[in-house]
């Protein structure tokens, strides 16, 4: 007896084409439930994530294209002899470094997906607290800081004496670190134990024991710190109010030395206030940002002190000058010295000034040679005194 096949021989196919289907259906449902894990995720891990994969794509375009770019000044060899001795590896470095659209953006997305990620400075950027910024430079250990303070006391002594033998009276304002004023605002709410925190007080005193006038910047800071901030958050530079605090210890030190000079009036105005991104969110290379992404910029109502009357910049030449370094043009610090004063200043700072770069080529200018002021400031950030002299101040200043 024959048995017949069954009558249902499409079922095997129909379930095998269900089969198919749903084997097809499973990968998709596992990116599917993988996307809403990924939406799941922290904001912070989206944004890096995301920033990754836009820097990633965005940098794999723009080089492609920048490779494709013709620029005779950045040729590209291609001769076997440039392939096996690397020139045209570096050739193409240099090439792709002129010719990179959008460069400048993806350094800073990098930058900024760097921050995002670790919460982390760079190497010249430590981070604070509640969006604190520090120059690392001020943290570093100097085995060698006291035989060079004592060096840069005997050569600022000398001076000292060169300038009162022509009738001026040297006065040494250092510039605290920005460390030590805000230490609260520190990782640790305090300086980290290898850094000398004395260290302004000692090249205080010797100053002092040389016989050299000095004023003493860091005591009124350090006691108006607790309430009122004295460096911007995100620059290494003392804030207006800093500024402010250290111009009238400035010019109470001034009196000491020269109590009558010509008395002029002041007049201080404040712009609007503005959005203020400091050196270090730069040094970070986040200065084109946005603050979500980054520690938010200081905000500030910029002011501009502007004298009259005899004595003021109009009239007879004014008997104080001011030899700094960029601390000496932010802040309004000459403005609000001449304001604390009561007489003009002659303002000579010079950005990157270090140590003696605005003060050797002010002792050479004419001006100062047929008309010196009476009062000298040599403005010096304290961050420059335990680094090694540079070639020119390993010889005295000269003073004609």
């Amino acid at each position: 007896m024959t048995t017949n096949p069954p009558t249902h021989t499409a079922a095997p196919a129909t379930a095998g084409t269900v089969s198919t289907a749903a084997g097809s259906a499973r990968p998709s449902a596992r990116l599917v439930d993988q996307l809403r894990a990924a939406a799941r995720l922290p904001r912070p891990l989206l944004l890096t994530g995301g920033t990754f994969l836009l820097l990633i794509s965005g940098g794999l375009i723009a080089a492609t294209r920048a490779a494709l770019t013709p620029d005779p000044r950045h040729a590209v060899p291609v001769s076997g002899d440039a392939l096996r001795s690397g020139k045209t590896f570096h050739a193409l470095e240099a090439h792709l470094d002129a010719n990179l659209p959008g460069r400048d953006a993806l350094i800073a997305t990098a930058n900024t997906a760097r921050y995002l990620t670790v919460r982390g400075g760079t190497d010249e950027v430590r981070l604070g607290r509640d969006g604190w910024l520090f120059l690392t430079s001020e943290f570093a250990a100097h085995p060698q800081a006291q035989r060079r303070l004592t060096a840069r006391a005997d050569l600022t002594a000398q001076l000292s004496r060169n300038l009162a033998a022509r009738g001026v009276t040297l006065l040494v304002a250092v510039s605290p670190n920005k460390s030590r004023v805000q230490a609260a605002q520190l990782p640790g709410g305090a300086l980290p134990g290898w850094v000398d925190a004395r260290q302004y007080e000692t090249y205080q005193a010797m100053l002092r024991a040389r016989g050299v006038a000095t004023a003493d910047l860091v005591t009124p800071m350090l006691a108006v710190a607790a309430k009122t901030a004295q460096y911007y958050r995100t620059d290494t530079h003392w804030n207006q109010d800093g500024a402010r605090t250290a111009a009238q210890a400035t010019a109470q030190a001034v009196r000491t030395v020269a109590a009558d000079l010509p008395v002029s009036t002041f007049t201080t105005t404040h712009a609007p206030e503005t959005a203020r991104p400091g050196d270090l969110l730069n040094l970070m290379g986040l200065q084109h940002v946005p603050d979500a992404l980054r520690p938010h910029a200081d905000r500030e109502a910029t002011e501009t002190t502007l004298g009259s009357g005899a004595g003021g910049l109009l009239g007879a030449a004014p008997q104080v000058m001011l030899a700094g370094s960029s601390y000496g043009l932010r802040g309004n610090y000459a403005g609000a010295l001449q304001e604390a004063l009561g007489s003009a200043v002659l303002n000579v700072s010079r950005e990157g000034a270090d140590f003696s770069g605005s003060l050797r080529p002010a002792l050479s200018d004419p001006a100062f040679l047929d008309s010196p002021p009476r009062v000298l400031i040599w403005e010096i950030p304290q961050r420059f005194l335990p680094l090694p002299l540079a070639g020119e101040d390993q010889r005295p200043f000269d003073v004609p």
